[in-house]
């Protein structure tokens, strides 16, 4: 859960690698203590079909190239 926000993370995508390779990306703020500073941390993880769709399903994004969720 973040300082400001419901979640941690936002700004969530999927982008299409190759056949059966996807890039998952997302953002975290990261904070400072004591200081009302916030440093926004872009995220990324390659995976399968199998792992971008359970990614999709979690936090509301489409998989290129296939059908909605």
């Amino acid at each position: 859960m973040g300082r400001h926000r419901p979640s941690g993370s936002y700004g969530h995508s999927i982008t299409r690698l190759g056949p059966g390779e996807f890039r998952l990306e997302w953002t975290i703020d990261r904070y400072v203590k004591d200081a009302r500073t916030r440093f926004p941390t872009s995220q990324n993880r390659d995976t399968d079909l199998r792992g971008a769709k359970r990614f999709a399903k979690k936090w509301g994004c489409e998989v290129p190239g296939q059908e909605p969720l």
